[in-house]
């Protein structure tokens, strides 16, 4: 699949996903979200039109652990946006959901032939606990040369916080490299790696 197609709607899902904090509050699953249950957004998953597809598995999100099953399978669907989508709702949702699909995050994380699918498993490992493993494919994400890609992946490393703090040397290269007023930059990267920033580096005591 053509990269720039999937940093397209990985940029689509990463701003649009405020609902999707990285340690969502534990509040009981919705029986329903926009009128569908979580069984009528599975189905969706296969559906012909991809916008369909795409709305089904970013929804199944919001479900959280319940939705956990039809998420893993995702990781197998054919579309490398579902299959980035379902990782990092996977990893959002952490717990047992992320454990229990630990292995095929692993595999995706090491042989996806989509960059994009490998940084949100590598995402997803990252907050099962294995930061020095696999936050510096996200580190190489940020200088990928597809906007989306270079944003998502510093949008991703934000949301592991201060876990991620080996990460703010480069992400401040590349705030640098693009802020506003640089020759060449694009400020879209540099607020990106701006508000990653503001996340991952330690408090002052």
């Amino acid at each position: 699949m053509c990269q720039s197609l999937v940093a397209f709607w990985i940029v689509v899902f990463s701003f649009t996903s405020a609902a999707f904090a990285a340690d969502p509050p534990a509040v009981a699953a919705p029986a329903t979200v926009a009128g569908q249950t979580i069984q009528q957004y599975a189905n969706d998953l296969d559906h012909e039109n991809r916008v369909v597809r795409l709305r089904a598995v970013k929804s199944l999100g919001v479900f959280g652990a319940s939705a956990a099953e039809p998420l893993r399978r995702a990781l197998d669907h054919q579309d490398a946006a579902v299959r980035y989508t379902a990782a990092v709702h996977l990893g959002r949702i952490g717990g047992e959901t992320l454990e229990a699909s630990q292995q095929r995050l692993q595999q995706l994380a090491d042989d996806e032939t989509s960059f994009a699918v490998q940084m949100a498993a590598s995402f997803a490992l990252c907050r099962q606990g294995l930061v020095e493993e696999h936050l510096p494919l996200l580190v190489q994400g940020l200088k990928f040369p597809e906007r989306g890609t270079a944003c998502s992946a510093a949008e991703l490393i934000g949301q592991l916080g201060p876990s991620a703090a080996a990460a703010v040397d480069p992400l401040q290269q590349i705030y640098d490299q693009h802020r506003p007023g640089v020759k060449g930059g694009d400020y879209h990267i540099g607020g990106a790696a701006k508000n990653a920033l503001g996340k991952v580096r330690p408090s002052s005591p």
